[in-house]
């Protein structure tokens, strides 16, 4: 059985678990027999490379073993389509992302991504589809406390109309970015958009 790979990102750094590393672009930690690799290790080696690979027979067990080491959060997102194809996307801290936020107590991950977008952009949504179109992992530091983001991605619908920049969480600008406009946009964002990106176009 072919073990999955599993990507956390540190900002623009990529980190890979995995039983081969993809290309020559990223150097290489090896785990020990447990499967497991201290946080520390990775912390500083993301330092000075932006592609890491864990190379590790047991995927799932290293990447348990690493998600031990951080307090996980749970997040929700929407990746939100016009009729006419539209993205909604935001601009969050000078650059293009996608809206997003906690999931609050009580709250299923779909009503959690539906009420993150009609929050910060003011856009009423509806979901396609039973499951999300992407995960994504995002490691960060925060005053000394490291957390692990678990990010669900949904596909949306609405209408391309009216938006709202919900400005005290810092959204400078809410748009609708034609399809063959997008990757000029992804172009100042996170890698994890841009994966979230591709990952619905692949799947359509």
């Amino acid at each position: 059985m072919r073990m999955k790979a599993y990507s956390i990102y540190f900002g623009d750094n990529e980190v890979v678990v995995t039983t081969k590393s993809p290309n020559s672009q990223y150097a290489i930690l090896d785990v020990d027999t447990s499967y497991a690799i201290p946080r520390a290790k990775i912390v500083k080696k993301v330092e000075t490379d932006k592609f890491v690979a864990i190379v590790t027979p047991d995927t799932d067990a290293t990447f348990d073993s690493l998600k031990s080491q951080f307090k996980v959060v749970l997040a929700a997102g929407g990746v939100v389509e016009s009729d006419d194809e539209q993205l909604l996307m935001i601009e969050l801290r000078n650059r293009w992302d996608l809206p997003k936020g906690h999931i609050e107590a009580g709250e299923s991950e779909s009503v959690a991504a539906l009420r993150e977008v009609e929050e910060e952009t003011g856009v009423v949504a509806e979901i396609i589809g039973d499951e999300p179109i992407a995960v994504t992992w995002h490691a960060y530091d925060t005053y000394g406390s490291w957390e692990l983001k678990r990010t669900s991605w949904w596909r949306m619908r609405a209408d391309a109309g009216a938006v709202t920049p919900q400005r005290e969480e810092g959204i400078a600008k809410v748009i609708w970015c034609a399809k063959d406009k997008v990757d000029e946009q992804l172009k100042n964002s996170y890698p994890t958009i841009k994966y979230v990106v591709g990952a619905l176009y692949n799947k359509k």
